[in-house]
């Protein structure tokens, strides 16, 4: 049964967080997307973000799956945030909500990396879309010039 909001995607998962414990090397787990935000529908996905310890290819194929079979469905989009880049991990910590931590120790670590990086690439963000919408208006101008000719 799909879980049909935040609170109930949480109780399912802090219910059987101990059986994913005894596998995998789980440091935080959060929800984020539209269930995060109370924007979910019937037809919604669960984003779900983790980070962990230790952990293989296979750990990762394994963690999904399981984590597929507690939460009875297969709708479930799982990041890896060790693998994932700034801006996704970001976007996580800014409008997920938490559902496991190991420690509030790992939790403030891994959120005041995540903030360095973000805003270490802030300048190179900037500068792309810069670049980006120069880019866009001069091929848009000629485009626009084509037509009116």
């Amino acid at each position: 049964m799909k879980q049909k909001d935040l609170n109930e995607a949480v109780e399912c998962i802090n219910n059987k967080i101990n059986i994913l414990l005894e596998q995998f090397d789980i440091k935080l787990v959060y929800i984020f997307g539209s269930y995060a935000k109370g924007t979910n529908t019937k037809n919604s996905d669960l984003d779900i973000a983790i980070l962990l310890g230790e952990y293989t290819p296979y750990d990762k194929i394994n963690l999904i799956s399981e984590l597929a079979g507690i939460l009875n469905r297969d709708d479930i989009d799982v990041v890896i945030l060790n693998d994932a880049n700034s801006i996704l991990k970001f976007q996580v910590i800014k409008y997920g909500k938490i559902v496991y931590k190991v420690s509030e120790y790992e939790k403030v670590i891994f959120e005041s990396k995540t903030m360095d990086e973000y805003m270490d690439m802030e300048y190179y963000r900037n500068r792309q879309k810069q670049v980006m919408d120069i880019t866009f208006k001069e091929k848009w101008g000629m485009l626009n010039d084509k037509r009116h000719s």
